[in-house]
């Protein structure tokens, strides 16, 4: 079975992983563009999420005429840059199945503790020199607080998790039924707005798809309480930006902190860059854990075991 590789996400677990996988041969290529000739002779190719032009290249190469592809691993958790350009059907498409949940729910819980602390500004008037306990709005904290978890996935489950362990009662907004033992109360998107009003804290952890692009705008900030803090881990493309803006310069939003934007990189005359009481980290929630990458690898070869069996793939997306 020929398999290959492009990706940086988990780049060393993996291939280390799947060099001990018997049956293989696996092709290490460092960037997409290297590995589009090696497409239509591979059987498994295995990527990051292929967004732009390298979406587009790498889905005309799996059209092209005997194309030998059957199955297309993402090592990301989002899949949105490969699907929009509509792969062929016959094609089984893989993701991480939650790997780095863990570290993106730490990453939005730490988000979440420095807006209360109010590190950015503690963080700015430390290099400033300037002993100052006065803020413009109050240090608080995230215990007693009640946070609303928007998107009950890998990310959301793990974020309800942490979010518990520093006694915040967390309310979950899900497209399905939620069975969460660290979820207090758990709503459908039609009851989204009933969550929203009772939010001290909102966490965007709602996968990016056709239905969920722009789907927390001007509409569902104004559902929020007043002063909500307000951070978001999923895809920039699920939040309307200019509602974002508008909702923290009149304080409808107290705070935030963003981890993901559109479009990315963000030029730096983007007006999301002003907007007040903003902290933008540049999409590296999901870095900088070892066991991400392990659990990853692990996936990988999982499902390489199971394709060349024929038995069914684990953390298949529907397209």
């Amino acid at each position: 079975m020929r398999i290959v590789f492009a990706s940086q996400i988990a780049r060393k677990p993996v291939v280390d992983r799947m060099e001990k996988v018997p049956g293989i041969e696996f092709i290490v290529r460092e960037t997409v563009a290297e590995m589009l000739p090696d497409i239509h002779s591979a059987d498994a190719i295995v990527i990051a999420d292929p967004r732009g032009a390298d979406g587009r290249n790498i889905v005309a190469e799996l059209r092209k005429p005997g194309c030998k592809v059957g199955w297309v691993q993402v090592l990301s958790a989002g899949f949105e840059g490969l699907v929009a350009n509509d792969p062929p059907a016959h094609i089984q498409i893989t993701n991480q199945g939650g790997g780095v949940a863990p570290v993106v729910a730490e990453h939005a819980m730490a988000s979440l503790l420095a807006l209360a602390r109010q590190f950015p500004f503690i963080v700015r008037r430390s290099t400033e020199h300037v002993w100052d306990k006065n803020f413009p709005a109050p240090i608080a904290s995230v215990e007693g607080k009640t946070l609303v978890i928007f998107g009950h996935g890998n990310i959301g489950r793990a974020l309800a998790k942490r979010a518990k362990a520093f006694d915040m009662k967390v309310l979950a907004i899900s497209r399905s039924p939620i069975d969460d033992p660290n979820v207090d109360e758990a709503f459908l998107l039609a009851d989204a707005h009933k969550a929203l009003a009772r939010a001290d804290a909102v966490a965007i952890c709602i996968a990016l798809s056709a239905s969920t692009r722009g789907i927390f705008g001007a509409a569902e900030f104004a559902a929020c309480k007043k002063g909500a803090w307000f951070t978001n881990v999923s895809r920039g493309e699920t939040v309307d930006q200019p509602a974002l803006i508008e909702a923290l310069k009149s304080g409808q939003i107290g705070a935030a902190f963003i981890d993901v934007t559109t479009p990315e990189p963000l030029p730096p005359d983007d007006p999301l860059w002003s907007a007040p009481n903003l902290v933008i980290s540049p999409h590296t929630a999901g870095g900088g854990s070892l066991v991400s990458g392990a659990r990853i690898a692990e996936v990988v070869a999982e499902n390489a075991r199971r394709f060349m069996a024929g038995e069914p793939l684990i953390h298949k997306i529907k397209v």
